[in-house]
């Protein structure tokens, strides 16, 4: 994070971390942890469900919101050419920690029944709406549905015959949905469900009446209820010579107990483990003599059914005749299982079971032990946000948020679903920081939305889309200007928070915004071709908040050419252009040290550019000689001559710039450039903090390399992946944490320095 112009690296930078209704669990019960449970998610009191939401829609007034109505209703009619009516409901999982799920039904109550039995159908929804402002025409205010009436599955879930008795609970079974929004090998947000009747514009109006979750009577209320077994928790690896050391933990039972733990089931595979690998449920597995049998073409090399806590991969320890071969990368999925011989896996796959990797060999430097692994679904490579020793904010691209653990990758809080995916790296504030007093993730999606969520439970504190426009999205993090950072000169009352859009469909009308960090309203905008600004291109890189000079700088791409501005310095309080300069297409954030004198930005084309922060002007460049600089640089010194570090397309560097003279030095002591090892392109550099001894890139080669900073030498490699691609890197100086995301779906997570 940043404060008073004193800048910590970029390691380190933006540390800092709906309310109204409850679980009502089933009993707790004191049985072994790691069983088969059962809970009931329904509203009981006030802030308790908090992500949970109810209401109807009307086919008749399209433009009617009933969010706050104590009943919902299900209607067929084709009176005045349609007035049907649907119900939208959707539940608060965030109770429910890391599982697989076994079953979920939705329970309904219907105080008045259709005067005709008629078939109502369970859908999976596949857009975000808010209680409030939902109607048949849109989802959220000025956002309308793909298609009037919900934007759902095409397929029923489930379907209920409703009969004609009044005062009764429908059941509908929905465990496909809420499997998939728990993890199967494609993740899906949950957005809740929507309940029709299956033949709608009826010549008789055929109506039913439910309870909503605004009802006065608290046992008619929605409900839905899952059984579901635990993850193991904690997971991690320990690798030796010819030996890996597995352990973990079980959570406690937090509902009631249906079938108790019976152990653990693992697998193992070279590289890794597909999603799609899982055992059957009520199949008992045993490891045979030398690992012959196996699960999807992976090897079972362990089986207890005593609730083991470690499993000792070694010719010495439970593995004796199949044990690790030194030098190989091997991936573990261990999954709990109970006495019924179900395991804890989302129907036929799973992301989100617990999964580890690591490489035996002969010597520590040679060893990889991962700390961690976590799912994103979906390829990461933007550096997660991080509150140092609390939480890591992992955003995906398959449109959910969620809390990590950064000691164990655990979930802090489940994963959060948002309208669009999210591409940039989220910043993390502590409430002592933040104005809006809570430890708080801000990022934004490619739908054009932004977010403010509570970093200790993903409670949404509010969402905006600042340009009313889908088109105008958001693949950068976004900035946060900290009020309790910044000098005299930043007259705000509040956090600001800045970033700019990414609107393809023109190279000259972009925005930079400035947001109200407490509420999400606009305070300014700064738009291209408008208000005497020239043209802006897509903003592809995060802002970066310059304390010492009150400004925010803002990178751009430059219509392929020089001949618009593609960097630009931003006044915080009024979003007034102070200075602009033409450097050619950048897609990395900037850097300003500091002294606050110096800009360091390198463009798409690979040169590096000092810029003078007063004027805008260039002081110096310096061509690379590779095709790109890749992110921002990483700057060692508080004082000139500063020693930068950048990457490029296939190197690493390390020059230095003197702010006197103005001048590049780019041979000689202090400067070296490295080749990544095969060619391979090299991530944004993180540099160990607070030692300044490491350089850490991932590279397109499926690895993490460390470097010395004194010469540039690569000296250890953490090989995560053979084959992917691995991201920019975030370091938890508490902890001594790196953790990075990689093209294969994954969060790792490494002790450092190797």
């Amino acid at each position: 994070m940043t404060g008073q112009g004193i800048e910590v690296p970029r390691t380190y930078r933006g540390s800092g971390l709906r309310t109204g209704m409850l679980l009502a669990a089933l009993a707790l019960s004191a049985s072994p942890a790691g069983a088969t449970e059962q809970l009931v998610l329904q509203r009981t009191t006030a802030g308790t469900q908090a992500r949970a939401a109810d209401s109807y829609i009307d086919q008749a007034a399209t433009g009617t919101n009933n969010g706050t109505a104590t009943t919902m209703q299900v209607k067929s009619s084709n009176a005045a050419g349609g007035s049907n009516q649907r119900t939208l409901v959707e539940f608060d999982l965030s109770s429910i920690p890391s599982a697989g799920i076994k079953a979920a039904t939705l329970t309904l109550f219907m105080s008045t029944a259709p005067t005709q039995t008629r078939t109502y159908g369970a859908y999976r929804m596949t857009s975000r709406w808010i209680e409030t402002a939902v109607t048949w025409a849109s989802r959220l205010t000025g956002f309308a549905w793909g298609a009037a009436g919900g934007d759902v599955n095409g397929t029923a879930t489930g379907t209920v015959a409703t009969g004609t008795t009044s005062n009764v609970s429908l059941n509908w079974t929905i465990t496909a949905d809420v499997q998939q929004w728990f993890g199967t090998a494609a993740p899906i947000s949950n957005y809740g469900t929507l309940i029709r009747d299956q033949t709608e514009g009826s010549g008789t109006a055929r109506t039913a009446i439910f309870s909503s979750m605004d009802n006065a009577t608290q046992a008619n209320r929605p409900k839905l209820t899952i059984t579901f077994l635990q993850n193991v928790q904690g997971l991690s690896s320990t690798a030796g010579n010819a030996q890996i050391l597995l352990k973990w933990s079980y959570p406690a039972a937090i509902g009631t107990v249906i079938s108790a733990t019976n152990g653990v089931l693992i697998l193992r595979q070279t590289g890794s483990i597909a999603g799609t690998t899982v055992p059957t449920d009520g199949t008992t597995y045993t490891r045979n003599a030398g690992c012959t049998n196996n699960i999807a073409g992976a090897t079972i090399v362990f089986s207890s059914n005593s609730s083991p806590t470690q499993f000792n991969d070694s010719a010495a320890g439970d593995n004796a005749d199949c044990p690790p071969v030194n030098g190989t990368l091997y991936a573990y999925k261990v999954f709990a299982k109970d006495a019924a011989n179900n395991y804890s896996h989302s129907g036929a796959s799973s992301q989100y079971v617990a999964i580890i990797a690591a490489t035996a060999n002969t010597t520590a430097a040679t060893q990889t032990s991962v700390k961690w692994v976590q799912s994103t679904a979906t390829a990461t490579l933007a550096a997660p946000g991080i509150l140092p020793g609390s939480v890591v904010a992992i955003t995906t691209d398959s449109n959910v948020v969620y809390g990590g653990n950064p000691s164990t990758g655990g979930f802090v809080f489940n994963p959060v679903a948002i309208d669009g995916g999210v591409q940039g790296r989220a910043p993390v504030l502590l409430s002592t920081d933040a104005s809006i007093g809570s430890n708080v993730i801000y990022t934004a999606d490619t739908n054009g939305f932004v977010y403010a969520l509570n970093a200790g439970n993903g409670n949404l504190l509010w969402s905006t889309n600042p340009t009313a426009s889908t088109a105008n999205t958001f693949t950068s993090g976004p900035a946060v200007v900290v009020k309790n950072f910044a000098t005299a000169s930043y007259t705000l009352a509040q956090d600001l928070v800045v970033l700019g859009t990414r609107n393809a469909g023109t190279t000259t009308g972009n925005s930079i915004l400035g947001l109200n960090a407490n509420t999400g309203a606009t305070v300014w905008t700064l738009t291209g071709n408008a208000g005497g600004n020239p043209a802006m291109d897509i903003v592809a890189a995060t802002p970066y908040v310059d304390y010492v000079n009150n400004a925010v700088w803002v990178t751009s791409n430059s219509n392929g050419g020089t001949a618009q501005p593609s960097l630009w310095k931003v006044n915080p309080n009024t979003g007034a252009r102070l200075a602009t300069a033409n450097l050619g297409d950048i897609s990395n954030a900037p850097y300003v040290t500091v002294a606050g004198e110096t800009l360091f930005v390198g463009n798409d084309a690979g040169t590096l550019y000092a810029i003078n922060t007063s004027t805008g002007a260039t002081r110096a460049s310096f061509a690379a000689g590779d095709t790109q600089v890749t992110g921002s640089v990483q700057v060692l010194n508080f004082s000139s001559p500063y020693t930068v570090i950048f990457s490029g397309a296939t190197t690493v560097k390390q020059v230095i710039f003197n702010a006197t003279t103005n001048t590049f030095t780019t041979t000689g002591a202090g400067t070296w450039s490295v080749s990544m090892p095969g060619g391979c392109a090299p991530s944004e550099p993180a540099v160990s903090f607070p030692s300044l001894t490491k350089v850490y890139v991932g590279c397109s080669d499926g690895a993490v390399y460390q470097l010395d900073i004194a010469s540039g030498a690569v000296d250890n490699t953490k090989s995560l992946r053979p084959g992917t691609t691995i991201g920019d890197t975030t370091l938890d100086i508490t902890q001594n944490l790196l953790m990075v995301g990689c093209t294969n779906t994954r969060i790792y997570a490494l002790s450092y320095p190797f």
